[in-house]
């Protein structure tokens, strides 16, 4: 679960230019996750370690195109005095080069809730996005992260 978190985070921006700077998403990851977490956990139960992988974005506009891509990520989690559960980046790219990155953070875990909140700026890095900003805020599930953002 908290691998779906970076994408968060994330990784929600659209890879094509729209009228509509609101968009609703849903990243999924994909292929393999590499973590490396420790043992035993911090004094509030949380593991110290990050994870690195790959994720998959469905963007919709508000006009109600959808547009598809795929990025990178990496997470890694606070120390446990720390008032958030983790921090990550994500960027995306391709054929002709960079798209737009993100940089998140999410809430630290709750016992017993199912995911967690996480929240993020996109920074536009070529193509339509080139020289844009963003915002997004997603909720964490087990097989795909909804969320919504919009570009500036």
């Amino acid at each position: 679960m908290k691998r779906l978190c970076a994408a968060l985070l994330i990784l929600c921006a659209p890879v094509a230019a729209q009228a509509s700077e609101a968009f609703t998403f849903v990243n999924t990851n994909t292929g393999a996750v590499d973590q490396v977490s420790l043992r035993p956990a911090n004094p509030d139960g949380r593991a110290s370690g990050a994870s690195v992988y790959a994720i998959h974005t469905v963007t919709t506009f508000a006009d109600g195109k959808k547009v598809e891509s795929n990025g990178r990520c990496a997470n890694w989690l606070l120390p446990p005095d720390n008032q958030f559960g983790q921090n990550g980046v994500c960027e995306f790219k391709d054929a002709a080069g960079p798209l737009y990155e993100s940089r998140f953070t999410c809430a630290a875990p709750t016992k017993g809730a199912t995911g967690i909140d996480c929240w993020g700026s996109l920074i536009g890095t070529g193509g339509p996005w080139k020289g844009r900003t963003g915002a997004f805020t997603l909720h964490t599930a087990q097989n795909a992260t909804p969320g919504e953002g919009h570009w500036n």
